[in-house]
């Protein structure tokens, strides 16, 4: 990946100023030591890449140009952070990509991996959250409350979003288990839409590479399914689900990070907003104890 410079002037040139400005009135509630932000100038968005690339690099053992993980999107998305109080480190981060920015852009991020033109056709204010990451001192939920509790009332209330989309990423590069328990979680639980990978993820093959086929699959009723435990799901994969997310039946295999990408989405109503809310409050209870 190159790293390229980002032009200087207003980074967020495709964000209402009105959404913005109420934003920064109106900041959400903070949790003890971390703090939800906007981040609003170039200097400050190279950290974010800089953060981004030592997380990824960490997790999926690959190598950033410059220490800095970049792409065009990120000159015109809205990106959160989220930021320790006492080290002003950063401790987690995402961004959202506005209907604005796709059109300048052309397209979604999701769009390099899915061919969206069905699901897209016909709907309007949708919002893409992307390339978000938790630093792995802050994992186990407090650092992602304080993020989600900070994109719900940005996102859904002062952007007016109707539809989140995104994808969400399983390390091939740890035990079988955890992609075992997502093809199978999602075949059995989620709700999952015929949605095309340009390059998809075959299960079966994994496997065989990983010579763990036999350990995985089992036949109930003259039907072969994925045996799995219900903790190897990640728990992202889980929240989305809680709000009522769409899954993509297959997933897309991303070869430079080495995992399998599923795309989703969420329809954005009252009843989702509630959702958020509650499903950060049991976070955040969870990360106290």
């Amino acid at each position: 990946m190159q790293a390229t410079m980002l032009r200087s002037g207003p980074i967020l040139r495709f964000m209402p100023k009105s959404a913005l400005k109420s934003f920064k009135q109106k900041p959400p509630k903070k949790v003890p030591a971390l703090k939800c932000e906007v981040v609003t100038d170039a200097q400050t968005i190279v950290e974010v890449q800089r953060f981004r690339a030592r997380v990824f690099g960490a997790a999926y053992g690959i190598f950033f140009d410059q220490g800095t993980d970049i792409d065009r999107f990120d000159e015109f998305s809205i990106h959160v952070v989220v930021r320790d109080t006492k080290t002003n480190q950063i401790a987690a981060c995402t961004r959202v990509v506005t209907p604005k920015a796709k059109e300048k852009l052309g397209r979604y991020y999701s769009e390099l991996e899915f061919n969206l033109d069905e699901y897209l056709s016909g709907k309007d204010q949708v919002y893409e959250i992307g390339r978000t990451c938790v630093d792995e001192t802050y994992r186990g939920g407090k650092a992602l409350s304080v993020l989600w509790m900070g994109m719900v009332p940005l996102i859904v209330k002062e952007l007016d979003a109707k539809y989140l989309i995104g994808t969400v990423s399983v390390n091939l590069g740890v035990k079988s288990q955890k992609i075992i328990a997502t093809e199978g979680y999602i075949h059995d639980k989620a709700k999952s839409k015929k949605i095309v990978s340009l390059k998809a993820f075959n299960l079966k093959e994994y496997l065989l590479a990983e010579n763990d086929e036999a350990n995985f699959f089992e036949r109930k009723d003259n039907e072969v399914s994925l045996k799995y435990r219900n903790k190897d799901v990640p728990s992202l994969i889980k929240k989305y689900r809680s709000v009522g997310a769409v899954f993509s039946k297959e997933a897309y295999f991303d070869q430079d990070f080495n995992c399998a990408d599923y795309f989703v989405a969420v329809k954005v109503n009252k009843r989702l907003q509630l959702k958020l809310k509650l499903v950060c409050k049991i976070i955040d209870m969870k990360a106290k104890k």
